[in-house]
């Protein structure tokens, strides 16, 4: 009467083949100049960046959150810095990127690194220098000025996609070459 291969008291067991199949086999889409994809896409062979063949992957941690919220800065900082972190969307996802773009990528972090030191090492000429003192602000300024500067540029030039949007399933991406676009289906909206 009772079978051994039969356990009553095991979990359902559900295939997820079709969920699996959607996402390798689609899960991205255009929306005019934008990638969308699933969270959970995995991202073909090929370089966002150039539609390249590529087996090397960048992964990346994307928050996002509405506009709107950018406006709780006129009433306080902290208020806004609370909102934005109670209310952002997070996404990771694996870029398919080439070897060209991990040096530009690597280039442009390296530069952005050495123009934060050297901007150390004017506050510190700023510092040492004795008995000229629109030398010492010159020097200060300029360290701050190269401060940002090179953060800045460190922070966009490294950057390679970018979130425009986030819900629950999807991201929207900027920063895609139109020829990787190409290829895809239009977004059903």
């Amino acid at each position: 009467m009772d079978t051994p291969d039969l356990n009553p008291y095991a979990s359902p067991v559900t295939e997820n083949i079709i969920q699996v199949a959607e996402i390798v086999d689609g899960g991205m889409w255009r929306d005019n100049k934008l990638l969308v994809v699933r969270k959970m896409a995995v991202f073909p062979d090929r370089c966002v960046k150039s539609n390249q063949p590529t087996n090397r992957r960048l992964k990346r941690k994307l928050a996002w959150h509405h506009p709107a919220v950018y406006l709780t800065i006129l009433a306080s900082l902290l208020i806004y810095v609370i909102l934005a972190l109670c209310l952002q969307k997070r996404a990771v996802l694996h870029v398919g990127l080439s070897d060209p773009w991990f040096r530009k990528r690597r280039r442009a972090i390296v530069l952005g690194w050495l123009g934060v030191l050297c901007s150390v090492g004017l506050w510190l000429a700023a510092i040492t220098v004795q008995g000229d003192e629109n030398l010492q602000i010159s020097l200060m300024l300029s360290g701050v000025a190269l401060f940002f500067t090179a953060a800045t540029f460190g922070a966009l030039a490294s950057r390679m996609v970018a979130a425009t949007k986030i819900d629950n399933d999807f991201v929207w991406l900027k920063g895609v070459c139109p020829e990787f676009l190409a290829d895809l289906p239009q977004w059903p909206k």
